[in-house]
């Protein structure tokens, strides 16, 4: 686990390293050979992430086990299958870095013993020092975060922050329901179901107007049919009357006769 910015600083470090010693030998000031300023670049990079690397994911884990045990005291449920695997971690990698250290220190020392570089003794004392200060270090950020995570919980405390999240997560539920019901896209929303009845409705209602208009043409139909009716009766019974008025006057004329 390293910082975002580690690898970018360490190669504009070395640039830097590398420009001031061109400007040192074109000004032919004493700087010692190419290959101690190589050395000591590699030296410096290593000593970077020896010191950087194991003990960050050692405190990384620290940080997971102290997350834990405070869950545990707000009743928040925690997995010790993930506990454990964190104290593992922790355990591993402060060992791993410590050993990192003293070889760091032994292997530096030896550079310089058998005269490959001058910078032996020191970058070894370096490595035995980082050993003490990288921890202390990371000891004193882990005081202030810890400060820092007191002063929040005070004003923001764990159980208020469950009910928050809880009640946050239940208000994101309800939304995702409003929103699929309103989704016309979904077959069984609310929208779309609407949308479905609504069309049904629509077919029903032209269905009615078809029906009411085949009515009102059929009414209108037989209203004819009945009005020529009538007007045939009655100009049939016109005709029967004036039949009957001729017989009545034939029947008349042979009575006077």
């Amino acid at each position: 686990m390293l910082p975002r910015n580690f690898i970018p600083s360490l190669f504009s470090i070395t640039a830097l390293v590398l420009i001031t010693f061109g400007v040192l030998r074109y000004m032919e000031i004493p700087a010692g050979t190419i290959i101690d300023w190589v050395i000591g670049i590699a030296i410096f990079w290593w000593l970077m992430i020896v010191v950087t690397l194991p003990w960050n994911m050692h405190f990384a884990a620290k940080e997971v086990i102290v997350q834990a045990r405070q869950s545990k005291e707000k009743d928040i449920k925690v997995s010790e299958e993930d506990v454990a695997y964190a104290e593992k971690l922790s355990k591993r990698f402060f060992w791993v870095a410590i050993i990192l250290h003293l070889v760091s220190a032994v292997g530096l020392y030896l550079l310089s013993y058998f005269g490959i570089t001058s910078l032996g003794y020191i970058s070894g004392l370096a490595a035995l020092l980082l050993t003490l200060l990288r921890p202390a270090i990371r000891m004193y950020e882990y005081v202030a975060a810890r400060l820092s995570s007191i002063t929040h919980e005070i004003k923001y405390p764990r159980d208020d922050l469950a009910e928050l999240y809880a009640k946050f997560h239940e208000w994101e539920s309800k939304l995702q329901t409003l929103e699929f019901q309103l989704n016309p896209e979904e077959r069984d929303s609310l929208v779309a179901t609407q949308n479905r009845l609504l069309s049904s409705l629509e077919n029903d209602i032209r269905e009615l107007r078809s029906n009411l208009e085949k009515l009102r043409v059929r009414n209108d139909s037989e209203h004819e049919q009945l009005a020529r009716k009538s007007e045939n009766v009655i100009a049939k019974l016109s005709e029967d009357a004036q039949f009957l008025g001729q017989v009545r006057e034939i029947i008349r004329f042979f009575k006077q006769a």
